[in-house]
């Protein structure tokens, strides 16, 4: 018995000691080192060392016009799993003969991969292929998508593997099949307006290009950003006492470069329009947020505010020329001239800030979502992809308000599946379902049937490419559909979603915000905020036919066919506890033991729809 006390105040010291180190951490400003440019890209010729999987990505950009490549060996001196046991899949590669892969076992340190070809082929497609067994790199899934030449140089804001066909020669006048459906052209090169006559195919659309972005079919340029390698994941920190930089715009040589300084040190910095590598990205997460001196202007800062937002960084310039607030868009533009919140502000105000910028910025900036905005010669494929809600339900009362969050998301290309498990509408419930504006289909299933077999049933309805499960006893706020399909985007992850960081507890009119860390890969999620493509999930054998624990099944799954779960942030979405019936029931003191945060009744912020 005494032996069991002792381990008990043992443990009880060491957690004080734990929670009395992370509120140091907290309220201590981290003494960020000076930078200093990363060394160059070196090897033998057949090899290719680098210290981390960004710059690998940038020497790709860098090498389009290069000889061809029959072998490749490509060193990572600095790799790290996004989780533990993971490992990817070589891309495609046509002729491969062969490769190998060699990882830490430890999942941090160098990483080695080698290909042999048949025939030579441009290096960026071997770097976008390799790329693929050292970095999720999962791309939307969408129903139609333009095959993209470049001529000249790979600009930053696109991806290696993004390029489907090799830098554009002549266009043959009469294939049958165009070799590709948009065409990327230098800056200062002559688009023709219409097509010549005589064509058996209608020539590819065409747009010209720059290290910031595009020119619009219109005329107008757009700055564009890789959100795969400008992102939030790894930011879970946002305490006052983060170091603040400042945001200066140079030119060196004729290229313009971003640096931040704190004081009159310089913490990181960049060239405009490069995509973001690991170093830069790591100090990122750890600065609070930067501000734009008064007169720097035109699109090298509007790409750079882009990109520093997408991260999370928070971003102020009050200062903003007409100019950089036209081409960041009203949103953004907006977000970024407010000030940022106080020391003394709530916490959660200064989180919410950053999670807003990001997710502007993401919106309007990130290549994979705005390019396709660019050209008016498909219109049909600019749209984002769709979602299926799966709603299922034994509890119809509740799908008066459930319909009501859906109703009110911001998503443009949304669709609910209601699942009616051995039970019916009742009158008036059923006059809200037809009340709704979106497009609703009700399912009914046998009481009988199984869970599991219940959501596999209404699955068979989903016209989404994406699904997404939503319980009918849970909140959500109006952005959280998108917030899903951005970090489906950035993480590359098989499955996304939100922790059940915020819960509220029905029968105590009590919300928590329990310690819970966001913006990682992990392996679980909330069940009622799982988004995957319907491909991934017939592919991974789809729902379980089980009662209990269906997500945790589904999840299982997915990780054991070597896929990725990721873990967003947890605003928008609010898990409730009630007394009517969980398929998992710890009790309501487990949600309450040692939480960041309480408020009687719901939380008073907008972002959960129930201020």
């Amino acid at each position: 018995m005494a032996a069991v006390t002792r381990r008990r105040v043992v443990a009880g010291v060491r957690r004080r000691l734990g929670n009395y180190a992370r509120r140091l951490r907290e309220v201590t400003p981290k003494r960020l080192a000076d930078w200093a440019e990363p060394a160059t890209v070196g090897g033998r010729p057949g090899e290719l060392t680098v210290a981390t999987v960004g710059e690998l990505a940038r020497h790709a950009l860098g090498t389009p016009d290069a000889p061809g490549v029959r072998e490749l060996r490509v060193v990572v001196e600095r790799w790290q799993a996004p989780r533990p046991g993971w490992s990817g899949r070589l891309g495609p590669l046509p002729g491969l003969l062969g490769h190998q892969l060699s990882l830490p076992r430890a999942g941090t340190g160098p990483a080695q991969v080698s290909v042999t070809l048949a025939d030579p082929l441009p290096p960026h497609r071997v770097v976008a292929a390799v790329l693929d067994t050292l970095r999720p790199t999962a791309a939307l899934p969408t129903p139609g998508a333009a095959d993209l030449a470049v001529d000249g140089g790979l600009p930053g804001w696109l991806s290696p593997g993004a390029v489907t066909r090799a830098p554009a020669g002549p266009e043959p006048g009469d294939a049958p099949v165009r070799p590709y459906d948009l065409r990327l052209l230098p800056a200062g090169a002559d688009v023709p307006a219409e097509p010549p006559a005589g064509r058996l195919n209608v020539p590819a659309a065409r747009l010209t290009g720059d290290l910031t972005g595009v020119t619009t079919a219109t005329g107008g340029p757009l700055v564009l950003v890789d959100a795969g390698a400008a992102n939030p994941i790894g930011r879970n920190k946002y305490g006052a006492k983060m170091p603040t930089g400042r945001l200066l715009i140079d030119a060196v040589d004729g290229t313009p470069r971003w640096r931040i300084t704190t004081g009159e040190q310089t913490v990181v910095a960049g060239r405009v329009g490069d995509p973001l590598d690991g170093r830069q990205s790591a100090v990122l997460r750890d600065l609070g947020s930067v501000t734009a001196p008064a007169g720097a202007g035109g699109p090298a800062l509007a790409a750079t505010v882009a990109q520093l937002a997408m991260t999370g960084l928070l971003v102020h310039a009050p200062d903003l020329p007409a100019e950089v607030a036209e081409l960041l868009g009203p949103e953004l533009a907006g977000l970024t001239v407010a000030a940022p919140p106080g020391p003394d502000a709530d916490p959660i105000d200064r989180e919410l800030a950053s999670i807003r910028q990001r997710r502007a910025a993401l919106r309007r900036h990130a290549t994979a979502l705005a390019l396709p905005r660019a050209t008016a010669a498909y219109p049909a494929l600019a749209r984002p992809p769709s979602v299926t809600a799966l709603l299922m339900t034994r509890r119809p009362e509740r799908l008066v308000v459930a319909l009501r969050d859906l109703t009110g998301q911001t998503y443009p290309e949304l669709e609910v599946v209601v699942g009616l498990h051995g039970v019916e509408l009742p009158p008036e419930v059923a006059a809200a379902v037809a009340a709704c504006p979106l497009p609703v289909q009700v399912v009914t299933v046998a009481g009988d049937v199984c869970f599991g077999e219940a959501l596999a049933e209404i699955t068979r309805y989903a016209r989404g490419t994406l699904v997404t499960k939503v319980d009918d006893d849970d909140r959500y706020g109006v952005e959280h559909v998108w917030d899903l399909v951005l970090a489906r985007h950035y993480s590359g992850a098989t499955v996304v979603g939100k922790g059940a960081e915020f819960v509220y507890l029905e029968p105590r009119d009590l919300t928590v915000r329990r310690r819970m860390a966001s913006e990682f890969y992990d392996d679980v999620v909330a069940g009622g905020t799982m988004l995957l493509s319907r491909g991934d999930l017939e592919a991974a054998g789809g729902w379980r036919p089980v009662n209990r624990s269906i997500d945790r099944a589904l999840l299982d799954r997915v990780l054991d066919a070597g896929g990725l779960v990721y873990r967003t942030h947890g605003f928008g979405f609010l898990y409730t506890r009630h007394g009517e019936g969980h398929t998992w029931d710890p009790g309501l003191d487990y949600f309450v033991q040692n939480p960041l945060r309480q408020w009687t009744g719901l939380p008073p912020h907008e972002t959960f729809g129930t201020a």
